[in-house]
This record gives C-alpha cells, structure tokens and sequence, in this order.
C-alpha cells in the first residue's frame, strides 16, 4: 500500500479489516484488497475536485475481464499471467490513451483486476492512481473521462 503512497495512519481501520477477512483467507493480495475498501475515504480524498467530484477514466469490461482470466490465486499469493504481448499491448493503448491528460489520472476498474493492472502499469505510468468500484464510497459524485481499453 505504500508503494501507492495510501497513507496506513488509520491503524483501527487497518487491523479491523484484517481481522474480518483473515478468517477466509491468508493471501496476501486479496487482503490488501479488503483493507483498501476499509480505507475508501482515504483512497479518494486526495482526487476529489473542488466540488466533490471524482473525475476517473473506466477501465473497458473486456480487458477487466482478461486480466482476472489470467489470475491464479494461492492460498498465500496471486499472481497473473498474461502473455507478454497482451501485457504490451493493455500498456501501450493505456499510455497512448492518457497522454493527453494532465499529470496524474484515475481509473476505476474491478476489485479482481485493479492490483494486477497496477502493477502492470506502474513503471510506465507512475502517476496513474488505480481504484476498484468497491473504494469509492456510495456517497462519492464520480465523473467520467472515457473509457481505457
């Protein structure tokens, strides 16, 4: 979480969401997930606008959906294989598609998908903030940008 400058001060937040999903799992990525949804408020703060919109750019079903094809959960880790010309190809169209905004963007995408899509993308756009649907509280006006895909 650190790696993606999420500030861990709310340390209640933190153990509460890990002593709820430690009883159906000990991987370590779908519990860094679940903790990420406990911290939504945190998460979002940060790219809120003035008005209290989010403005975000969706990540296209079709690619959600051949990221999570590709993931194989273990009891302890995930990882993700997707062929190396796939994964070119999702960060080539993704940069292309967001050089023409401003230094740093948000994409929503799925839970399943979002830790597998950053890490994916995190050398090439490093200012490229990635969320799931379940981060964004139900409170939260989101504004669309377009689609990646």
């Amino acid at each position: 979480m650190l790696r993606e400058r999420v500030s861990i001060r709310d340390s209640v937040a933190i153990m509460e969401a890990l002593g709820e999903a430690a009883g159906m799992t000990k991987n370590v990525v779908l519990l860094t997930e679940f903790v990420r949804q406990a911290l939504r408020r945190t998460l979002v703060k940060p790219f809120l606008s003035h008005s209290g919109e989010l403005p975000v750019f969706f990540v296209e079903g079709g690619l959600e959906k051949a990221i999570e094809s590709a993931v194989d959960h273990g009891e302890h880790n995930s990882i993700v294989g997707l062929k190396p010309d796939l994964a070119r190809d999702i960060v080539s169209r993704m940069r292309a598609r967001l050089e023409r905004t401003s230094a740093s963007a948000v994409a929503v995408t799925t839970s399943g998908a979002r830790h597998f899509l950053r890490q994916l993308v995190e050398s090439t756009l490093p200012n490229l903030t990635i969320l799931s649907h379940n981060e964004i509280p139900a409170e939260v006006r989101v504004r669309s940008l377009g689609i990646l895909e």
